[in-house]
């Protein structure tokens, strides 16, 4: 008798305008939002390349140590084509140095506001999916009992023997296997989309992401079919369902995860950036204000009226290189580089301090709203994709985590070789040839630097050394989760919606039980 009544249900679904719209609109929607994010992908794999291209021939151009300050370029996620999570609002690549922790990717959407929130969700192939698939699921359910108490046939079914569960179960697995179709038509539609573009592969693990994309879909599927069949349970009237059915799917999809953005940020209070930017620049100005302080003292100890150069190059992060210099200078740049970058290393080490405090309320922030949004299904569901597809903030924070560890490797490794206390870290001239002021007064004497005769020796212009060999140099190389790990930090997510569900059902199992079917 179920299969019976759930045959029934579903063969007059599948001949309904409700099924009829509802499968077109997967037909117009999910491919117009498939080739959008295949094209922003492909969009975002070229520009990694450019910008991988470029920090590759940087890097091979490097002639001296202390112009190694790698720069990690982060590979567009291909699960990112279902579901962006926030990699809008983050760059795409790290800039690491020794003077500061890195933080987030260069180029996000700014310090003033939390990137690990959003306010609006992006139109995302699991966007859709929650959307459409939701409507559909409530479109279909509402009117499931008042329709057939409206029309008398449920006192009939129930005079025949049928019992209320069994009624319960058939009238769900018509809608089920109704509407199941539809959503294995959208992923089969986008698989397909994904397997004809060029340029777009899926490791084994990102395949496994899909199916369990698939699986989390399914149960966000059922919640929301027991939702329409609890609402139409408590009502008397299908106009009365529709109604409440409408008002509860603008409440769950689009009120209640910005009311949870705006939430965690109003009871959870992160250190205004602003702040954390003013006490960075202080341990700044306190670096800068030891180093002329070690400058002149290195400078007094060395009995030097000043520091001249011939070829010297500077910048940000302890950047020197120099070429045909005396060797009274070279000395003086060691002296002061073997005190100035542990120094430099200190002074990252408090920023961090404000860093991670900062860091740490935004993550406070992020996991308040997570909690929050728990009221929605489509948040909670939103919330797996992104997980999945390594798009979600947690992956980010385990990106940057492991950003920092390979910092940390590139600090040893300077350690180990101790190139701050060495002359290659600022210059490739061999100190055989350097020259001793009073050796240069001399030659300046016997008419070496005569303006007509005068020619630079090769060995003082850089274009004489050739670039480093940075064989041994730590690399970073990104350990992405695999399909376990990826698994394993989705599974709460799963459960909890599963737990939803189970929670839903119970309620609709007591409402129906107390139906009147006059």
């Amino acid at each position: 008798m179920i299969w019976l009544i759930a045959k029934k249900d579903f063969l007059l679904n599948l001949t309904s305008p409700r099924f009829i719209i509802g499968f077109l609109l997967c037909v117009v929607i999910i491919p117009f939002t498939m080739i959008v994010s295949v094209d922003g992908y492909r969009n975002q794999r070229r520009v990694y390349e450019v910008d991988q291209a470029e920090v590759k021939k940087n890097w091979n151009e490097i002639k001296v140590y202390s112009a190694v300050r790698p720069v990690v370029v982060a590979e567009p996620q291909p699960l990112g084509i279902f579901t962006r999570g926030v990699s809008d609002n983050m760059g795409n690549q790290v800039n690491v140095r020794l003077g500061e922790y890195p933080l987030f990717p260069s180029g996000h959407a700014g310090t003033r506001d939390n990137p690990l929130l959003n306010a609006f969700f992006s139109i995302d192939f699991t966007t859709v999916i929650a959307i459409l698939m939701s409507l559909l699921a409530l479109v279909f359910s509402y009117d499931l009992f008042t329709r057939e108490r409206e029309e008398g046939t449920m006192k009939l079914v129930f005079s025949n023997g049928v019992g209320r569960v069994a009624f319960l179960a058939a009238k769900f697995t018509g809608l089920f296997i109704t509407l199941v179709p539809i959503l294995a038509f959208s992923f089969v539609l986008s698989i397909l989309i994904i397997v004809l573009s060029p340029g777009v592969a899926f490791s084994p693990s990102d395949w496994t992401g899909v199916v369990l994309l698939f699986g989390a879909a399914l149960i966000y599927l059922v919640v929301f079919i027991l939702l329409g069949m609890l609402i139409s349970a408590l009502s008397k009237k299908s106009s009365t369902a529709i109604v409440v059915s409408l008002l509860a799917w603008v409440w769950l999809l689009f009120l209640v995860p910005d009311m949870a953005y705006y939430g965690a940020q109003s009871l959870s209070k992160a250190v205004p950036y602003d702040n954390v930017a003013f006490s960075l620049d202080e341990v700044d100005r306190a670096f800068e204000k030891a180093t002329d302080e070690r400058w002149e003292k290195v400078q007094k100890e060395m009995a030097l009226d000043g520091i001249g150069h011939w070829n010297w190059n500077g910048g940000r992060d302890g950047y020197d290189e120099m070429y045909g210099c005396v060797y009274e200078t070279y000395e003086f740049h060691r002296r002061l580089n073997t005190w100035r970058e542990p120094e430099r290393l200190a002074s990252a080490d408090k920023k961090w301090v404000y860093q991670k405090e900062w860091l740490d309320g935004l993550i406070k922030q992020e996991n308040l709203r997570k909690v929050l949004s728990w009221l929605s299904p489509a948040e909670m569901f939103r919330q797996v994709a992104s997980s999945l597809c390594h798009t979600s903030p947690s992956s980010y924070l385990a990106y940057m985590d492991q950003v920092r560890r390979y910092r940390e490797s590139l600090v040893r490794y300077f350690e180990s070789k101790k190139l701050f206390e060495s002359y290659t870290y600022f210059t490739q001239q061999d100190p055989a040839t350097f020259l001793t002021i009073e050796q240069m007064n001399q030659m300046e004497r016997d008419g070496f630097f005569d303006t007509q005769n005068f020619k630079v020796p090769e060995h003082w212009d850089s274009e004489y050394y050739k670039p480093l060999n940075l064989s041994d140099v730590p690399v970073f190389v990104y350990q992405q989760p695999g399909a376990l790990a990826t698994l394993g930090s989705a599974m709460g997510l799963i459960a909890a919606l599963l737990g939803v569900a189970i929670v839903v059902l119970i309620a609709v199992i007591a409402a129906f039980m107390k139906y009147d079917v006059r």
